[in-house]
């Protein structure tokens, strides 16, 4: 390891521009896999550090966990380290600055995983990938090598090559709105469900919302997000503003922050918490914070519009409010005009570090079997049978509605409670089978399972929305941008909660880090 990360300390790092979208290309680099110069060797031991996006201790962990080293013969060769999911970054910089806390496997955000290579921190994996049985197998949708491309990152020697590995598509944010909020605020639910609101009529339907309900109507998960895209939690909010450095029109890369389009969306934000509209306490919230309030059952606590993980969460959230015996009728908005369309995040992608002794067989024997095609790819996306799923015959009953169980035949597919949380059936695992990119050998066994609001949610996500741009990292990117996030999250919370005006803000920012700034622009427009 070359270098630590101490600037590269979780402070939301980059957004919807991160990564340059480029064709698979040369993979020459100073760590360069090769697994046809020497044989691969199944590996002994090595540590996984996994965020939340993996079932939990609390949730039949280690049940998958068990029958996944089961299935890839590794049976006590892997050291799980899962932190906390609101934590899992700032965990992360702590363990690559030192060797006795370095994993050799972590999952990283797109942003994260381009610096972190562009440090020479990850193993180059292109020569393993285009070897692999995945990639050779012909079960790859049609859609998955654009997902590749964007894996192709600069190294530490400005070499692009791929870094990492990732199963499914990024998915992205939606808007979804409370029929029953919508209703009793007056608001026509017909134009809601089937046109396209401008954004006057958008936060006309907010404000009537809140003279209904006498408080707040959205609660976010921050004003703006850890992780590209930063601005996917109040998109309607940002509309085109661009959070980081991107490339304009003329193919010059520029500092969205910088812009009139930043400072006007800062503005409308500042308006919507001084209106009552957005919730304050939304410069704190985490994500489970927000969730709660969407389906809170204290009426001085609810929110009643929440911007959200499209697909698989629909459906979660649905059951969220049929459990907490709130109406459960959800409408998923169109991207207002002045947004155009919801963005797709960037995949967050499985790295191995530099600090692996035994690369290629971590890869080989670990990373390629994620999308096998059979037991393992069951495993990472179901999670366990007998915890998480089952085929046998049996009687299944949520709890709360022991009056209503459900009788399952012998060898069919059938989703088992959470154990975390038993008034809900369990959905996935790692890979959401509506984003995977990779297909069953046979019959995908929980395809006749998947509910049909999860597949509409996630049709009408690919029918609304563009996947994000990425942008070049370099160097000088990756020794100034840690700076200046940390200085555009704090303003952005300044000017939200009534402490700046955004104009304020946008000189407080050129006076403190625009020398950061231009350093970056010249960087990047060499």
């Amino acid at each position: 390891m070359k270098k630590t990360v101490k600037k590269l300390a979780a402070v939301g790092l980059t957004l919807t521009s991160v990564m340059s979208l480029v064709a698979c290309g040369n993979s020459a680099s100073n760590n360069s896999s090769s697994t046809d110069k020497k044989e691969v060797t199944k590996p002994t031991s090595f540590k996984v550090m996994i965020d939340g996006t993996v079932v939990t201790e609390s949730n039949g962990g280690q049940a998958f966990r068990d029958q996944l080293e089961e299935a890839l013969d590794l049976k006590g060769a892997i050291e799980w380290v899962q932190p906390d999911h609101s934590g899992y970054y700032e965990q992360i910089s702590i363990a690559f600055n030192s060797q006795s806390s370095m994993p050799d496997v972590v999952i990283l955000s797109s942003d994260y995983y381009a610096q972190y290579a562009a440090n020479d921190m990850l193993w180059n994996m292109t020569d393993a990938w285009n070897a692999s049985e995945t990639k050779n197998s012909g079960r790859l949708i049609d859609t998955a090598q654009n997902v590749y491309d964007s894996l192709m990152v600069n190294g530490a020697d400005g070499t692009k090559a791929m870094y990492g590995f990732t199963a499914a598509r990024g998915n992205g944010c939606v808007t979804y709105v409370k029929q029953a909020w919508a209703e009793k605020a007056g608001v026509d639910v017909n134009k809601l469900t089937n046109e396209q609101l401008t954004w006057t009529e958008y936060y006309d339907m907010l404000k009537k919302m809140k003279d209904a309900y006498g408080h707040y109507v959205i609660s976010a998960p921050g004003f703006v997000s850890d992780e590209a895209p930063y601005t996917n939690y109040l998109p309607e909010f940002f509309q085109k503003a661009n959070y980081t450095f991107y490339k304009d029109s003329t193919g010059k890369y520029v500092d969205g922050f910088s812009t009139q389009d930043m400072q006007d969306a800062l503005t409308r934000i500042a308006t919507a918490v001084s209106d009552g509209v957005l919730d304050k306490e939304s410069v704190t919230n985490t994500t489970s914070d927000a969730r709660n309030k969407f389906k809170s059952t204290d009426a001085a606590v609810e929110s009643g519009v929440f911007t959200y993980w499209a697909g698989t969460w629909s459906n979660t959230l649905r059951n969220y409010l049929s459990t907490a015996k709130l109406d459960d009728k959800l409408i998923e908005l169109n991207p207002i005009k002045e947004l155009g369309s919801y963005v797709e995040r960037l995949s967050p992608v499985w790295c191995i570090t530099t600090h692996a002794e035994n690369p290629e067989g971590i890869f080989t024997y670990f990373i390629d079997k994620m999308l096998d095609g059979g037991d393992v790819q069951t495993l990472w996306t179901y999670g366990a049978k007998g915890t998480h799923w089952d085929t046998k015959a049996e009687s299944v009953t949520l709890s709360g509605k022991e009056d209503k169980p459900t009788e399952y035949k012998e060898g069919e597919f059938h989703f088992l409670p959470s154990p975390e949380k038993p008034t809900s059936l369990m959905s996935k695992n790692n890979i959401d089978p509506l984003l995977s990119l990779g297909k069953f050998s046979s019959t995908d066994p929980g395809a006749k399972v998947l509910v049909e609001v999860s597949k509409n949610s996630m049709d009408h996500f690919a029918n609304n929305s563009k996947v994000a741009t990425p942008v070049d990292i370099n160097e000088t990117y990756t020794e100034n941008i840690g700076t200046i996030n940390a200085k555009r999250k704090e303003l952005v919370a300044k000017v939200a909660t009534g402490d700046m005006t955004a104009k304020e803000a946008m000189d407080d920012y050129t006076k403190n880090v625009g020398k950061e700034v231009e350093a970056v622009l010249k960087s990047l427009n060499k």
